[in-house]
């Protein structure tokens, strides 16, 4: 079976990707094979550190397959977003409307996922789907987002501390019979975030 040629370059991405404009729209159903593979690979990434156990891989396919992504495309109180970059999926950013945060903190919309390719972190895109997620719950939920973060993962919460997060509670994850601490973070309000510059920005 033939395979793509290595990514090469310094960010690891094409010379093509690198001078392409950046593309955040609404996903379509069409979208759904891409969303389930490229949440397949961030997840992994990011929480398979030690390698491949059962719990990791039932959680895999059960969550973040093909079919999930297309219920999720279906479900009318969530809303997808993409990021592309010459027509390639690079982001992705997952928000449920309606859903009450777990610690009483007044706001009713969660930013489920927010991934982005590691050949593309550092390049603002993270950023852009997250104000591209939180005009979204402005205007149709009318608060600021929330949503959890692995206690552990330190580049997540340097990233949503520099957006104006705040820590307002603890949640947990359950995979298997291990229980992973969360920190659930809301956002700075309706007016926004403050700026600035943040060098490991996703």
């Amino acid at each position: 079976m033939s395979t793509p040629p290595p990514a090469t370059g310094t960010s690891g991405a094409s010379a093509e990707a690198q001078g392409a404009v950046l593309v955040v729209r609404s996903a379509g159903t069409g979208d759904a094979a891409r969303l389930a593979t490229l949440a397949t690979q961030v997840w992994l990434h990011t929480y398979a550190i030690d390698g491949i156990d059962d719990d990791i891989a039932r959680h895999v396919l059960s969550e973040l397959g093909m079919e999930r992504h297309a219920a999720l495309l279906g479900d009318p109180g969530v809303r997808v977003l993409v990021a592309e970059l010459a027509g390639r999926l690079v982001g992705m950013a997952v928000l449920r409307i309606g859903a009450q945060d777990p610690v009483g903190a007044a706001s009713t919309a969660e930013l489920q996922t927010l991934y982005v390719q590691a050949h593309f972190v550092g390049r603002g895109i993270g950023t852009r789907l997250l104000q591209a997620a939180e005009g979204l719950a402005r205007s149709q939920a009318g608060c600021a987002l929330w949503l959890t973060v692995n206690a552990r993962n330190a580049r997540a919460l340097a990233f949503y501390a520099h957006q104006g997060y705040r820590r307002v509670g603890t949640d947990w994850f359950t995979l298997g019979e291990a229980r992973h601490e969360n920190h659930v973070l809301l956002g700075g309000g309706l007016a926004g975030r403050p700026a600035g510059r943040y060098s490991g920005s996703a």
